[in-house]
């Protein structure tokens, strides 16, 4: 019961999560949105691409990865999940382009890619370590028998 309500929930934030990506990509905002232009001399728009592409990997992971996967596997997972996210990325900012309240900024797809490579990075370090501590305790509740 509790790996199926964990898989709905999963499911559901990446759902959400994806509504709110688009909405916030494609939302006509007007010329004057009342935030600063930058915080810590990083422009606001870029922040905001890399926060917006930044949980992708781990979304996209704890919805379609397997508890069983070795770290080959997982690798060769997140790679695609790497290549789908700069593929949606990198759409986004076409299609923004074709509108005419938004535009089409490279430097908007590098906080994308930025951000998604981030959150990799991140997910493949929380994986390894889950593995390691599963793997420790397996060892010490092996000996004890």
């Amino acid at each position: 019961m509790k790996r199926y309500f964990r898989l709905y929930l999963s499911r559901l934030i990446l759902i959400l999560y994806i509504i709110s990506v688009f909405l916030l990509c494609f939302l006509n905002l007007g010329a004057e949105t009342g935030i600063a232009s930058e915080w810590f001399g990083i422009p606001t728009d870029k922040i905001a691409h890399f926060l917006m592409f930044f949980p992708y990997p781990a979304l996209i992971t704890f919805v379609f990865c397997k508890s069983g996967w070795n770290p080959m596997k997982f690798i060769g997972f997140l790679l695609v999940v790497l290549v789908t996210g700069i593929i949606i990325g990198g759409s986004i900012e076409l299609l923004q382009g074709l509108t005419g309240y938004r535009s089409c900024d490279i430097k908007d797809f590098r906080a994308d890619c930025l951000g998604l490579f981030t959150g990799a990075l991140l997910t493949l370090s929380v994986w390894l370590a889950v593995r390691r501590k599963e793997s420790r305790h397996m060892n010490s509740s092996g000996s004890l028998k």
